[in-house]
């Protein structure tokens, strides 16, 4: 069964689905399309995997099924898989502990800045006569924070909330100990889009990884760049994100999370390095020189890789090369003040603020709510405020572009010389500070849409934004329709409205709250 649709908005994607086309490479657009119909049962939350009895399935057409084998009831089954993802927190525990651990290398080398240590651990209510002290500090907290009381089920809004909040909150403190151990970078300029994979260079593009290995990427990066020019690469070494900005790191970012496959078909990719939880098999590399690689968990794995990487340079082949010219510029904004926020909502120069979110879903036309919406609020003087991979998204097109004149609509009202109706606060893990900013501005002067609402992270954030009494959308059904109790209440947190209606539906919601 196969789909008539536009797959992405993305302008580079013709060219490049095409010649996927032509080399006979199944994309994930391929794949999703060669699934459907997709399992009816799974797509409305009532089918069971957990245990050896099953897997079980309820169908909600027979009332007489009204448990599976081991005796999980409807409610149990849908409420069990939206506990799970609000509590998914496996690769915030694993960064954590790497950040631990290298904090107290670094204490102990005496190469930690002590006054943004005590900053940052004032801030999460650890204090301490020396550096050994807030460590042994913050490392408690971390414990606390990544294993949290057990919540209370009677509320079921309440209780995950409750959960999403725990994980960014988590999220949040392993950002602090990232500034600490590796700074923010003094530019937050980045450059986005295919055009950053350069054509005389050994590219190798990171995927999900976190900020410990980012930082030995960057050490790798300087001291192999002669490896590099030896294999031919003129250009050195080049590293490059996808789907994600870096606040600590001054690197570009090739893709979204949409179009990573066109980062591969450009041939210019070398090595491709994805976290812990990510599949190979999404990278379409078989028929090219990429070497596709999950990260190391040493500096000495990792260069190993790396040197693989390297080596590819030299096995290209030149016949599938296709070289892009899409670039945009980005701005990001380190950090935001709340407070001149709140100031602009109380004198009526922003009617309100919209936080936009979410990875890139194959379901819809990949990128097209995001754009639709961005470009609606921005004419009705809302503050739109976004992270991670939907600025990425936004900057692809151009929508956080300072020098843009299109986003320069209230610059005389706000008394700076540039002003874009649209700011990025970072990347994913930058996302708690948008949380601080609504707490203080006020949630309910605010909406967060998720228009492509994708993995656990977007889900655990939208559960976070509406704990500060926020409104939140988002355009993907959630697999809960199989409870009609517990779609009802997860419908009062995170409202579903199809994606044509979306931006026309937050628009009014603004409308109304006038």
């Amino acid at each position: 069964m196969r789909q008539v649709r536009r797959k992405t908005m993305d302008t580079a994607a013709r060219d490049y689905l095409l010649k996927a086309k032509n080399e006979g490479l199944q994309l994930s657009w391929n794949k999703y399309e060669g699934m459907l119909p997709q399992d009816g049962f799974s797509q409305i939350g009532l089918s069971c995997h957990e245990c050896l009895l099953g897997p079980c399935r309820l169908n909600p057409f027979r009332p007489e099924e009204d448990s599976t084998v081991c005796g999980l009831g409807k409610d149990e089954l849908v409420l069990g898989w939206l506990t799970r993802q609000a509590s998914e927190n496996r690769e915030l525990l694993a960064s954590g502990s790497q950040l631990l651990a290298e904090l107290r290398l670094k204490v102990t080398a005496n190469e930690v800045a002590l006054d943004l240590l005590q900053s940052k651990a004032a801030k999460w209510s650890v204090s301490g006569e020396g550096l050994g002290d807030l460590v042994m500090g913050l490392s408690l907290k971390y414990a606390e924070l990544a294993y949290p009381q057990a919540q209370s089920k009677k509320c079921i809004k309440s209780y995950l909330k409750s959960l999403g909040s725990q994980q960014i909150s988590l999220l949040d403190f392993n950002s602090d100990l990232a500034e600490v151990l590796y700074g923010q970078c003094d530019s937050q300029s980045r450059l986005v889009g295919l055009a950053v994979i350069k054509e005389k260079a050994v590219n190798i593009c990171l995927d999900g990884v976190s900020p410990t290995l980012l930082a030995t990427a960057q050490e790798l990066g300087a001291e192999l760049e002669d490896e590099a020019f030896q294999q031919g690469a003129s250009e050195g070494l080049n590293i490059v994100l996808a789907g994600d900005f870096s606040s600590n790191f001054d690197l570009n970012t090739a893709c979204n999370q949409g179009t990573i496959e066109f980062a591969v078909l450009t041939g210019l990719i070398d090595l491709y390095l994805i976290g812990d939880g990510l599949g190979k098999a999404r990278i379409p590399a078989a028929s090219y020189h990429t070497v596709v690689a999950s990260a190391g968990s040493s500096k000495e794995a990792l260069k190993e890789v790396f040197l693989q990487g390297i080596a590819a340079y030299g096995q290209r082949d030149l016949n599938k090369v296709k070289v892009s010219n899409h670039v945009e510029k980005a701005e990001a904004v380190c950090k935001i003040d709340p407070q001149q926020i709140k100031v602009l909502l109380d004198q009526g120069v922003v009617k309100g603020i919209c936080v936009i979110g979410g990875g890139s879903n194959l379901k819809l036309t990949e990128d097209q709510g995001t754009l639709e919406l961005a470009g609606r609020l921005s004419a009705e003087k809302i503050l739109c405020l976004t992270y991670g991979n939907s600025a990425v998204t936004l900057a692809k097109y151009g929508f956080l572009n300072s020098g843009d004149l299109g986003n320069r609509v209230l610059a005389g009202e706000l008394d700076i010389e540039t002003a874009p109706l649209i700011y990025s606060i970072g990347g994913e893990g930058d996302a708690a500070k948008i949380l601080a900013a609504l707490r203080v501005a006020g949630g309910e002067k605010a909406v967060a849409v998720f228009p492509e609402l994708t993995s656990a992270r977007d889900l655990q954030m939208a559960l976070a934004i509406a704990q500060t009494g926020a409104k939140v959308f988002t355009g993907v059904q959630l697999p809960v329709a199989g409870s009609v109790k517990i779609s009802e209440e997860i419908g009062k947190v995170i409202e579903y409205c199809g994606p044509k209606e979306l931006a026309d539906t937050v628009v009014k919601y603004f409308a109304i709250k006038e």
